[in-house]
């Protein structure tokens, strides 16, 4: 069993107590005040069981999120002062919230590539991965390249397909093609000195998704740990030449970016605040035609809603207030 709040627990306790204060005149109403206030404490809990039977609906869609988790992307400037992974964040479940019935990949690159979700249905698995990103610690941050994020797509797309030997084209490994959408995200800066290269050679596995660019020009700091697992923060800094302590300012460069949304035959969005995301999903979707992808539901393993029930008995009391207002009124006349 598990929990998933409709509003915040500590907003909900607080509207109940105010609800329970205006207390009804009568002992019998105020019991039925009470059982009222607490069936709307449990329907917001939203309550899941486990169950073997969830209906769900499935696409032949696989959409791919590369993640940029350099040290960069903790700098605060997003929709204001926000850290950009925390936008990354927020954009990344609207985006999964309009691709509903995909299956999600997730893989972030800061020197290496880590390939965090396998592409699966179980779409909390994708996002609590997304949201345990934190940036790098200082003592790993060497410098950003993001070629490894040009790694990153290769080593997630090139085993999904096989070369075929008759006419020397890609086919898919799977029994049903599937529809490849890749939402490339990052700042677009490059710390250690490398040179971009090209991803076209990577453009061939992806049908259609976005190059989405996080930050300003005008750039932000960055609060950073020293020590993976330390949880303390202070705001990234480095010797200037002439030995002063500087607080060190990341700026997005979407020139980098431009490049690579190039390469790979994508559009490129600068994300600023939170609307953006509603842009860059409807326009992804409209890439896609509707005879391109399928839809199929199934059963299988997962939670079931139970605020139904609870929503039955609440009903039911305020059918009985409503009756007894009215016959009350009547009285009155």
């Amino acid at each position: 069993m598990k929990i998933d709040p409709i509003l915040p627990i500590p907003l909900m306790a607080v509207i109940c107590i105010v609800l329970l204060v205006l207390k009804r005149k009568g002992v019998w109403n105020y019991i039925r005040q009470i059982i009222i206030v607490l069936l709307l404490f449990t329907i917001n809990l939203r309550i899941l069981v486990p169950t073997d039977k969830v209906n769900v609906v499935n696409t032949n869609i696989d959409v791919l999120f590369v993640i940029d988790n350099t040290i960069s992307m903790l700098a605060e400037d997003y929709n204001g002062d926000d850290r950009r992974i925390d936008g990354v964040k927020d954009d990344v479940e609207y985006i999964m919230d309009e691709f509903e019935g995909a299956r999600y990949g997730v893989a972030t690159f800061t020197t290496e590539v880590n390939y965090l979700v396998p592409f699966t249905y179980e779409r909390d698995i994708a996002t609590q991965a997304i949201d345990a990103l934190d940036g790098q610690a200082k003592n790993t941050g060497n410098g950003t390249s993001l070629n490894t994020g040009y790694d990153a797509i290769n080593q997630v797309l090139k085993p999904l397909f096989k070369d075929n030997d008759d006419d020397d084209e890609d086919i898919e490994i799977d029994d049903e093609p599937r529809i490849i959408v890749v939402f490339f995200i990052s700042d677009g800066e490059i710390t250690d000195g490398s040179k971009l290269k090209s991803f076209e050679k990577v453009a061939d596995y992806i049908d259609t998704g976005a190059v989405l660019g996080y930050g300003t020009r005008a750039g932000g700091k960055m609060k950073v740990r020293d020590m993976a697992a330390w949880d303390d923060t202070s705001y990234l800094t480095y010797y200037d030449s002439s030995y002063n302590s500087v607080t060190a300012i990341s700026k997005i460069d979407e020139g980098n970016l431009e490049d690579i949304a190039e390469d790979l035959g994508l559009p490129y969005y600068h994300m600023t605040k939170p609307s953006s995301a509603r842009t860059v999903a409807a326009d992804v979707l409209d890439n896609i035609e509707t005879g391109q992808f399928t839809k199929t539901q199934e059963d299988r393993k997962g939670f079931a809603e139970t605020y139904w029930i609870f929503a039955i008995a609440l009903g039911v009391f305020l059918a009985y207030d409503f009756v007894v207002l009215r016959l009350k009124m009547g009285r009155e006349r």
